[in-house]
């Protein structure tokens, strides 16, 4: 097991401050030993760039970072590209959290909940390939894999390490809690403990294993509803949708050439149950409108839950890498929606578009996942995996097996926000007391009450699941 670079008095020092944490918030900002922070960071080999940006994140100095990495790291001689992370530093001796997005960067200087709960640093990775974080020309989408990603992450963990002496901690959401698992399964000794929310582990592309998960999701009436809703909406709105659609692409300039907008219309009615499920959950069950309202009230729910544009040029090209990586290592949930038989229109290939343009995808490798799986649950160590039970990616939980320093806790009824505020108190307290155990932290459980001004910027929309029909 790999012990925290912090010693003993400091490990106390640290549970002492985060246990009396109050709503002051963080204690004022330091320098680390040995000169300025930003005088550090610049000093660093693996750095290419800093930028230091103002902040409205009390006791806290925000740095944009530029790492320079190897487009493949096993033949650095192929180039390498800039990949962007963003750092919010208040104390060398606190922790540092490693905080995934799983995709580009739109965290920025927001501070996650575990970076909240332990009054942390916190360093935002993107994720190689998206946003500006991949090399100009992109010759060889090969190199776009787990292992490598890892790669990068063990490149970023030992700059950080040479700056920072309190534990490390690694977090992310869904994709982000995913990329998290994979860094630990191939670097373990990075950090001291992993906080992995809702994320998924799924074994082909599509993995039927979610179908059976998802029938058991939610009260009976509310999904009845849900899918006579999509039912109605392919069968006599199709048309009302489509013009509503285009009227939305004029005001908000969005085109649709990689997906045509039709078949991105009938993307969105697909992924609505599963997107209701997802990211609104039960309290929205009473917002479904009836199959008799009209075309703008069914149009505003579905842009509401499952948004057309989300298929326009602007969001593929966001997450081409996302459905490249689906296809070809991650896997991705299959369902059966046989409640729409008969009622879609468009084959597979209206949907190639998804994927980054030109680039033939190898056929999915079963290796990748079943790997990681094995490692989980053979050798797994200090991870917290949190679910939320009403979340149709529940169906691809990761199972930590007999492993005792795998925790895996479910929220009741929450959807795949999750977090640890939504929790049964014995299933927090647990998750806490690991945390403590491993690292020595106290967490201060006031910062799940207290409000977080969002991002500046906003996010885009959500990556869709893929959908899969064969």
């Amino acid at each position: 097991m790999r012990r925290s670079l912090c010693s003993a008095l400091v490990l106390a020092a640290l549970a002492v401050g985060a246990a009396c944490g109050g709503d002051d918030g963080p204690a004022p900002v330091d320098a680390p030993i040995g000169g300025d922070i930003l005088d550090q960071l610049r000093a660093q080999p693996e750095i290419d760039q800093v930028v230091e940006q103002a902040t409205t994140r009390v006791g806290y100095r925000y740095f944009e970072i530029w790492f320079t990495q190897p487009i493949d790291h096993d033949h650095p001689e192929r180039g390498t590209f800039r990949q962007y992370a963003t750092l919010i530093h208040r104390d060398p001796t606190a922790p540092l959290v490693l905080l995934h997005t799983g995709y580009g960067n739109w965290y920025y200087d927001y501070p996650g909940q575990v970076t909240r709960l332990y009054h942390a640093n916190q360093l935002v990775i993107e994720h190689r390939f998206f946003r500006t974080s991949r090399p100009a020309a992109i010759a060889d989408w090969a190199s776009l894999t787990i292992a490598q990603a890892a790669a990068d992450h063990h490149v970023i963990a030992t700059v950080m390490h040479r700056l920072y002496g309190g534990p490390f901690l690694e977090t992310g959401a869904s994709k982000g809690g995913m990329t998290s698992i994979y860094h630990r399964r191939f670097w373990p000794d990075d950090v001291d403990v992993t906080l992995a929310y809702v994320a998924p582990i799924s074994f082909a592309a599509p993995d039927y294993r979610y179908e059976p998960y998802l029938e058991g999701i939610g009260p009976v009436d509310c999904k009845a509803a849900l899918r006579a809703v999509q039912a109605e909406l392919l069968r006599n709105r199709r048309a009302a949708l489509e013009t509503r659609a285009a009227a939305d692409a004029t005001a908000h300039a969005r085109s649709y050439t990689r997906i045509t907008l039709p078949a991105a219309v009938e993307s969105a009615v697909i992924s609505l149950e599963w997107a209701f499920w997802q990211y609104v959950g039960v309290d929205g069950c009473a917002g479904i409108p009836a199959v008799t309202a009209s075309d703008d009230e069914l149009f505003d729910f579905l842009q509401a839950v499952s948004e057309v544009g989300g298929s326009d040029d602007d969001n593929l090209a966001e997450f081409e890498a996302y459905y490249y990586q689906a296809e070809v290592e991650l896997g991705y949930p299959g369902t059966m929606d046989e409640h729409l038989t008969g009622l879609t229109q468009f084959p597979m290939t209206a949907y190639d578009g998804a994927y980054p343009v030109g680039v033939t995808r190898p056929p999915y490798a079963t290796t990748a996942m079943a790997d990681v799986d094995a490692w989980v649950r053979g050798a797994g160590e200090r991870i917290v995996l949190l679910y939320g039970q009403w979340d149709p990616w529940s169906g691809g939980m990761f199972d930590g097996g007999d492993r005792p320093e795998v925790l895996r806790v479910v929220a009741p009824r929450a959807p795949h926000g999750a977090g640890v505020g939504d929790l049964s108190a014995s299933d927090r307290a647990a998750v806490l007391a690991k945390v403590q155990a491993w690292t020595g932290l106290v967490a201060d459980e006031s910062a799940l009450a207290r409000a977080v001004p969002e991002p500046a910027a906003p996010r885009p929309p959500r990556p869709r699941r893929p959908i899969a029909r064969r």
